[in-house]
């Protein structure tokens, strides 16, 4: 038997202006995804899967050709097949990153190709390099920046930028809380509308909140000018957003920022936004839970989550 885990990961700052280049500040949360290899004695290779729905079975043959969109082309991607047995089961459990059947928006994909490309790795002899995985999830999900891959691998805190991730602290006395919007969002539709509004060439908005994003992760080592230069990148993300038209702040974002006004707390979706989830920041711990029990009351879900010191990880017995 060999397990798996990955952590998901929630983007504190640069979401977007990673993508031009700027650095993003990523936090790696406790909602882990678990791959498990385990032996059977015939009918092939068999996928289970809690969380998605993914369940199949194929003989090893037809897994070797699969393609990298799927969970069998991970799989085959990860290890060789002179290397790889006739008959497995692989089980896959990215339950923590669901609520009522709904993503979270936690980059449970990039755990995902972590936990099964690093079970396989460790199977085959070894584990997979980062720039590797990069590659997988590109494949995998259609892009993307890689920073939930890197999250995936590091934990903690990690500064992304340009494929590198540096790990760093957040300031003591820091405070977050997680809230679910109650909806999810289709990332590659938002990062759709994002590329059809760069091509137009208008983005200074974008400039701007690039130049912010930098300022966000060079003022980690004071709570107060931290949240300072949070709430500065936040204010200029939502004016990206109504620039851009992408919908960053959903309904149940702005109905969140509006209560976060309220308790004197920093609040903004953590990624492609829209729905999923967003966080609360704030040096003062009774207004994080203020603010807390006021987004329950308005029919937001506060979640039990905390950052993840520790990356990708492996059992085997």
């Amino acid at each position: 038997m060999i397990e798996a885990s990955a952590p998901g990961k929630l983007v504190l700052s640069g979401e977007y202006a990673v993508l031009t280049g700027a650095p993003a500040l990523v936090a790696a949360v406790d909602r882990r995804v678990t791959c498990t290899l385990s032996a059977r004695d015939s009918d092939g290779w068999r996928f289970v899967s809690t969380g998605f729905e993914d369940d199949q079975t194929m003989p090893k043959d037809e897994v070797f050709v699969a393609p990298p969109t799927t969970i069998p082309g991970i799989a085959r991607h990860s290890i060789a097949e002179s290397e790889a047995p006739e008959h497995i089961e692989v089980r896959i459990d990215s339950a923590p990153c669901y609520r009522d059947g709904i993503k979270l928006g936690l980059g449970s994909s990039a755990a995902t190709v972590t936990a099964l490309a690093t079970a396989f790795g460790v199977m085959g002899g070894g584990a997979p390099r980062l720039t590797d995985l990069y590659d997988l999830h590109a494949d995998f999900q259609g892009g993307g920046s890689g920073l939930d891959i890197a999250a995936a691998v590091t934990g903690g805190v990690i500064r992304f930028e340009d494929r590198i991730a540096t790990p760093v602290r957040l300031p003591r006395g820091i405070h977050l809380a997680f809230v679910f919007t109650g909806s999810g969002s289709r990332t590659a539709a938002l990062l759709d509308t994002f590329d059809t509004w760069r091509q137009r060439g208008a983005t200074a908005s974008l400039e701007r909140l690039a130049a912010a994003a930098r300022e966000v992760v060079d003022c980690t080592l004071h709570p107060d000018t931290f949240l300072d230069a949070l709430g500065e990148y936040t204010d200029l993300l939502e004016r990206f957003d109504q620039s851009s038209r992408i919908g960053i702040f959903g309904p149940g974002h702005r109905r969140a920022r509006t209560l976060s006004s309220r308790v004197g707390v920093v609040y903004k979706p953590c990624g492609a936004g829209g729905g999923d989830t967003g966080m609360a920041v704030s040096a003062d711990i009774h207004a994080v839970q203020a603010f807390k029990e006021q987004a329950e009351a308005a029919g937001l879900a506060a979640l039990d989550m905390n950052i993840a010191p520790q990356g990708v990880r492996v059992r085997t017995g």
